[in-house]
């Protein structure tokens, strides 16, 4: 619906080669045994976005072209929503349980949202063995997550998308736990078409110096108007959303930055921040750490993605277990 950046705001890498992809996904879902056969066509992979509350992680991934994947979970019950495309001779909403092997195929360009529950709710999983068996259970799923995929793209601040994601978890256990469960679930929201102009033109247009008497002429409304509908529908005025898609920007340019050393400070000025000092606190409360802390933790998967592609192709020596 909104050209929004959605997950964007917790990118952990962009695009990577298919053997880096592998690797980083591999550590970020904690699945050490899970494999993925590309088709020579496809030279990169586009970025994974994780969130981790602390009680369970949401993940947003996407594949190019058909792609087959191969599951053995060790550990963590995890659901898959496979947002748009499609997965071949699967529910679009499943469970892989603790212990559970399962393989599937992607059709095409496919986007995934990849829920992690935590370990407290392993029993719970173990001992449901017919969640979303029915289509009332999978079609509460589905609402619940494309509701929340929705209202990503417009989290204010790390501390709301905290507890935003730590509610939808809360509702998923219960939904996925008990099968007679009905979920409250928001009715789809009619949004003013020059609200969703507005959104779309701040976020695509980076080199635009705020201006909301420009904004509002731009989008045929008032002033008035349009501050207090971007206020009341996204919690954000309409110069707070346009700080914050300076921020993404920024992410987004430090995480693709190919140096071993990028200047913060460089990439900063060029999107527009201007007020260094203030940075790394403004930073980080969007996103939960600091610019340079981006650039630590993406060095970091870089190297434990490797790591767990050469644990995988070491041979079994005589005796190991």
């Amino acid at each position: 619906m909104f050209c929004g950046y959605g997950m964007a705001s917790y990118l952990r890498f962009t695009r990577s080669s298919p053997r880096q992809w592998l690797g980083s996904i591999k550590v970020l879902l904690g699945l050490p045994r899970i494999e993925f056969s590309f088709p020579p066509s496809v030279k990169s992979f586009p970025g994974v976005s994780e969130l981790n509350t602390g009680s369970g992680s949401v993940f947003h991934m996407a594949v190019d072209g058909p792609t087959g994947v191969i599951v053995k979970n060790a550990k963590l019950p995890i659901l898959v929503w496979v947002c748009s495309g499609r997965i071949q001779n699967k529910e679009d909403v499943f469970l892989i349980r603790s212990g559970e092997e399962v393989g599937l195929a992607t059709d095409g360009h496919s986007v995934l949202t990849i829920i992690q529950f935590p370990e407290s709710e392993v029993a719970a999983f173990a001992s449901h063995q017919r969640a979303l068996d029915t289509y009332q259970q999978r079609q509460q799923v589905r609402w619940l997550l494309e509701d929340y995929n929705l209202r990503s793209q417009f989290f204010p601040d790390h501390d709301r998308a905290l507890s935003n994601t730590r509610a939808m978890l809360a509702e998923l256990t219960a939904c996925l736990t008990d099968r007679d469960c009905r979920l409250s679930l928001p009715r789809r929201r009619v949004i003013d078409p020059k609200f969703e102009q507005a959104v779309n033109f701040i976020a695509n247009n980076p080199g635009w110096e705020f201006s909301l008497k420009d904004l509002t002429n731009i989008v045929h409304s008032s002033e008035r108007t349009l501050y207090y509908q971007m206020k009341r529908v996204i919690g954000m005025t309409p110069y707070r959303y346009y700080q914050r898609c300076k921020l993404l920007r920024l992410r987004l340019a430090l995480l693709d930055c190919e140096a071993d050393s990028p200047s913060i400070s460089w990439h900063a000025l060029e999107h527009g921040l201007n007020h260094l000092g203030r940075l790394p606190a403004l930073y980080a409360s969007h996103f939960g750490e600091k610019p340079s802390e981006t650039l630590t933790s993406r060095k970091a998967l870089r190297m434990a993605g490797e790591l767990a592609l050469s644990a995988t192709l070491r041979p079994v020596t005589a005796g190991a277990e």
